[in-house]
């Protein structure tokens, strides 16, 4: 049944379970078996902007799993030929699905990353390999590669130098197509900003990165990827570093050009109407005629500390909530209004935006004060709900897990947790593969009654 799949899947604590008994690396057949002379490192990167969380194997070893725009962990192996895998598991599928296999012949004392992009239906790995390099800590040089991994755009150059400094060309580090790497470039550690533009014309800057600080004796592959619906911004910056041992930092590098944007939700029964202002004398008008269970539109913020006032709508008197709000630069976020009267916060979260090609995704947010946990269950268009088990348990004030499903018709009920108490539904939920849904659990005037409401899709 489709909704007990779902089920299990949400109950899993991981992506992949254990693929297979065995991991086989030679045949057992009389010959010689390969002998390893040494090691090499490898990790991948996940490019497939709409896929769910992507299974990294070595033959039929698991080494993890990736989301998008992410690295593996590092894993080193012997200078042996292997068959390196990604498996996908397709909501509502017992086992996993093999999207791309990528054949290495190992050589020792290097450093493989393989990058996975395409569509999970055409999946393609680029192989990148360059020789290990190891630092003693008494350098003050770091090492940068410079790879291009943002399908929407062309031919484009890479400039990397000091702050305040403007990109000219001939000056660029390189100019890359859509899964290039450069070679290898040392640079003196410091503050340092990246700037992407169209190949041949500095002039028309299509990415640049705040300054960020790079470490000496470290090695650092710096990277664009799309943004996507979870920025304002088009492309975005990551640097991975990649040292020693198993963890891979990586940060991300906003476009500076594009400030983060909230929304505000009025999910505060007790306020009713608000306006919302950005300046302690009440002159800045941010928010007009906010109603109850209203969301607006979306809003720039500044970078640094956003403060936000509450007051009733169409008076200044009393201010109910009075806060700062904050997000990285490029990103969409989320202002909650929320509690009883005597208890008024704003509640920030990033919503989930990100699409994914083969599942709907459904996530709530619990406004409701007067149940601190309540159960939500998925059903059959008319099944009965009784003797059902909840998909999920959602906590008052806070964001819940997404909850993947396949296309098709849902009825979605509220029950207070530990009874059978039924507080809402049946709500009937239609989804297509991609969709992602955004709904908020509302208290209403009778407290024993709440109320779901789908929240729009800005812009």
């Amino acid at each position: 049944m489709r909704l007990r799949e779902v089920k299990q899947l949400m109950k899993q604590t991981a992506l992949l379970p254990a693929l297979a008994a065995a991991f086989i690396l030679g045949a057992c057949d009389g010959t010689s078996l390969p002998t390893a002379t040494g090691k090499a490192d490898i990790r991948a990167i996940n490019a497939i902007k709409t896929s769910p969380e992507v299974g990294f194997l070595i033959e039929e070893r698991v080494l993890g799993s990736i989301d998008f725009r992410q690295i593996s962990s590092l894993n080193e192996y012997d200078d042996l030929d292997y068959n390196f895998n990604f498996d996908v598991f397709f909501l509502g599928d017992a086992t996993a699905t093999r999207i791309a296999t990528q054949h290495i012949d190992i050589v020792a004392d290097m450093d493989y990353i393989l990058l996975l992009s395409g569509t999970l239906s055409n999946a393609t790995i680029t192989v990148w390999e360059t020789a290990k390099r190891t630092f003693d800590g008494t350098e003050t040089v770091f090492e940068a590669r410079f790879a291009h991994i943002s399908d929407s755009l062309g031919s484009i150059d890479y400039y990397f130098a000091a702050p305040g400094v403007a990109p000219v060309l001939g000056e660029e580090a390189g100019t890359l197509s859509f899964g290039d790497v450069l070679t290898s470039i040392d640079y003196t550690a410091g503050d340092f900003v990246l700037t992407v533009t169209t190949s041949g014309d500095p002039s028309d800057v299509l990415y640049q990165s705040d300054t960020s600080t790079f470490l000496a004796a470290t090695q650092y592959l710096i990277t664009t990827f799309d943004g996507g619906a979870i920025t304002n911004a088009p492309i975005i910056g990551r640097a991975f570093s990649l040292g020693a041992g198993s963890a891979t930092a990586s940060a991300t590098l906003p476009d500076i050009n594009y400030p983060a944007t909230v929304e505000f939700v009025n999910g505060s029964l007790a306020m009713g109407t608000v306006d919302i202002y950005k300046d302690v004398l009440l002159t800045s008008l941010i928010v007009d005629d906010l109603p109850y269970m209203g969301m607006s539109a979306e809003h720039d913020l500044v970078v640094g500390g956003n403060p936000v006032f509450y007051t009733p709508f169409d008076g200044t008197s009393p201010v109910l909530i009075e806060s700062t709000i904050n997000f990285s630069t490029g990103i969409r976020g989320r202002v909650v209004s929320y509690g009883p009267s005597d208890a008024l916060s704003a509640r920030i979260y990033l919503p989930d935006r990100r699409p994914v090609e083969s599942q709907a995704k459904l996530q709530l947010y619990d406004a409701a004060i007067n149940y601190e946990f309540i159960n939500i269950y998925l059903l059959e268009p008319d099944e009965i709900l009784e003797d059902q088990f909840p998909i999920l348990t959602v906590t008052s004030g806070t964001a819940a897990a997404t909850i993947p499903l396949l296309a098709g018709s849902y009825d979605l009920y509220m029950r207070e947790f530990g009874t059978t108490v039924n507080l809402a539904g049946p709500i009937r939920l239609d989804v297509v593969l991609g969709d992602v849904v955004s709904a908020m659990i509302f208290d209403t005037i009778d407290p024993s009654v709440l109320e779901l409401q789908f929240l729009p899709t800005n812009p």
